[in-house]
């Protein structure tokens, strides 16, 4: 296809109701533009994906202005390619995420910059290479199977099951080990909440801020969510201080996510982690893999319980390469069973947790005929570049045989992101990986999956979540 043609209308993950007026009538009318930037700024605050205005569907994207800045909306591959790969000198996260994040995650490899993240980068990366990730492989499938086990009593009963509690609180309970081991001191279940109560709090947009607009628009209170960084911050300091005080004896054999942290060295300059810069990650990473995967288990479960043909033929080939095995799949085994791979790869796709990205542009740029102000304000709708029929046949449609040899051949990069791309490619992903695959790999061989109620409506905060739980009913499969 053209790459200058105007895109179909697609099969959109979210559609604003009621819809804004035509750009072609907000940009004959100051007027009327003003009004759409007030009400769009409480609707976008209540859901996030309004920020986009429908008509980026049909656009490779749109420029507006807000308050004298540029802000450009993207639903491009190349140029997504372009701010997240090729000129990501150019482009940094700025002022959006320090103002949602800063407060409570501090200076992070999701907040640092430049040379600072470079080097941040370069100290987290073994937390997630290959050695960390064999460690953790045991504590994946363990959880998967005590949900395996609780879903059984379920079955039993014919009792519906809370899809949206168990997959939370089964990467609750993997990122708690995967990090801290056993060694937790305190009650493991109170610190799930305060995790749990702030990522909820943190990944909910407060649009008076995003927008510098004055002082004195009101604002959410954060008193609460300060006394719980105090409680949390007590504990997690203890912690890391016990590790940094035993950093001397060496690394222990079995080390956690957390040893790997306080043990980590830069190669370029011999510089360790200090406590500060340790709870800052341990934090930022803790929250960024716990929810979006419990996320993509919520929408993909879901999707897949009003798929029964894809979820027999996904459940058959999980058997059949058990069978084989002569035992449940391992996580290298779930890996190596292409279908698999591929309807996780399709669920990223139809409902990316991380549904949209921000950049700043520190210079000017140019990418084809649009030129690019210093200071832009870069959106880049990853859930819309994932269902641009200019890259996906059906977009709407679950098909995981988009991501076999054939299906994957002449899509461009960048036209499926789910965990971002370029050199700021999320550092968890093999992590997200291993937890959905393995809960593929162990359900759908187990159950049949039925969602007893209408599909969940998307709820857009910092991530993509459901405007309420999701349930699904379980039977055994024969």
């Amino acid at each position: 296809m053209d790459a200058r043609a105007p895109i179909p209308a697609p099969d959109a993950l979210y559609t604003p109701h009621p819809a804004p007026p035509p750009l072609s009538v907000l940009r004959a009318s100051k007027l009327r533009r003003t009004l759409h930037i007030f009400r769009s700024i409480l609707r976008t605050g209540k859901n996030f994906l309004n920020l986009y205005h429908p008509e980026i569907e049909t656009n490779r994207w749109l420029v507006n202005y807000l308050r004298g800045e540029q802000v450009v909306s993207i639903n491009d591959a190349g140029l997504a390619r372009h701010v997240l790969q090729t000129n990501s000198d150019n482009y940094v996260k700025g002022r959006f995420y320090e103002i949602i994040f800063g407060e409570f995650l501090g200076k992070s490899s999701l907040t640092l910059e430049k040379d600072a993240w470079k080097q941040r980068r370069r100290l987290i990366s073994p937390a997630f290479n290959a050695r960390a990730m064999k460690g953790v492989e045991g504590v994946v499938t363990r959880h998967v199977e005590a949900l395996v086990a609780k879903w059984d009593a379920a079955a039993e009963t014919g009792d519906e099951v809370d899809l949206t509690a168990d997959a939370g609180e089964l990467t609750m309970r993997i990122a708690m080990e995967a990090f801290f081991s056993a060694d937790m001191g305190a009650d493991p279940a109170r610190i799930g909440r305060l995790m749990e109560d702030i990522i909820t709090f943190s990944g909910s947009i407060d649009m008076a801020d995003v927008l510098q607009l004055p002082w004195w628009v009101p604002r959410r209170s954060k008193t609460e969510v300060r006394a719980w960084m105090s409680e949390l911050d007590a504990w997690l300091y203890a912690l890391i201080d016990q590790r940094l005080a035993d950093r001397a004896a060496g690394e222990p054999d079995s080390p956690d996510l957390l040893d790997i942290l306080v043990h980590a060295r830069d190669e370029e300059t011999g510089q360790l982690l200090d406590r500060q810069a340790i709870r800052n990650e341990v934090l930022t990473l803790f929250a960024a893999g716990h929810e979006t995967t419990a996320l993509s288990l919520s929408w993909g479960l879901d999707r897949l319980a009003r798929e029964p043909e894809w979820q027999a033929r996904l459940a058959q080939a999980a058997r059949a390469a058990q069978e084989a095995a002569g035992h449940p799949l391992t996580v290298a085994e779930a890996k190596g069973e292409t279908l698999l791979a591929a309807a996780y790869d399709e669920i990223l796709r139809l409902y990316p947790p991380a549904f949209s990205v921000g950049r700043t542009a520190l210079e000017a740029d140019r990418f084809e005929d649009l030129e690019i102000e210093p200071g832009a304000r870069i959106q880049l709708a990853i859930h819309m570049i994932h269902r641009n029929p200019r890259y996906w046949t059906d977009p709407g449609k679950f098909d995981p045989a988009r991501f076999l040899a054939e299906g994957r051949a002449n899509r461009p990069p960048f036209a499926h992101m789910p965990f971002g791309g370029g050199p700021r490619i999320c550092v968890g992903l093999a992590l997200a990986k291993m937890e959905g695959l393995m809960a593929l790999a162990r359900i759908l061989p187990r159950f049949e999956l039925e969602a007893p109620g209408a599909p969940p409506k998307p709820l857009g905060k910092i991530t993509l979540r459901t405007e309420g739980p999701v349930r699904l009913r379980v039977r055994r499969r024969t």
